[in-house]
């Protein structure tokens, strides 16, 4: 199954799209820009996070398999290496 390199190049434009809004909703909470509650309750669920982790790492890497990987490694090291035990920050000494 080969697939068109226009639907290729727009699968890219809308990774690189969600990839872009993950970035910018990080950059938004560190300016303390408030997020809006239907907002948060749909970018935590778990199917959204994953996508937009890997947008993200797809729009760093232009990779899909890196991507994948990256995404992965994150969820292993959140559920299995931490056993789901979560921080209310990655930093909490800063």
């Amino acid at each position: 199954m080969f697939s068109s390199p226009n639907s290729t190049d727009n699968l890219k434009k809308v990774l690189m799209i969600i990839g872009a809004y993950g970035i910018v909703q990080v950059l938004a909470q560190d300016l303390g820009i408030k997020t809006g509650k239907k907002q948060r309750d749909l970018i935590q669920s778990m199917p959204i996070q994953i996508i937009v982790l890997y947008a993200g790492a797809y729009t760093v890497t232009d990779d899909h398999s890196n991507a994948a990987i990256a995404t992965g490694l994150y969820y292993l090291l959140k559920y299995g290496y931490s056993k789901g035990k979560t921080s209310d920050v990655c930093f909490e000494s800063v």
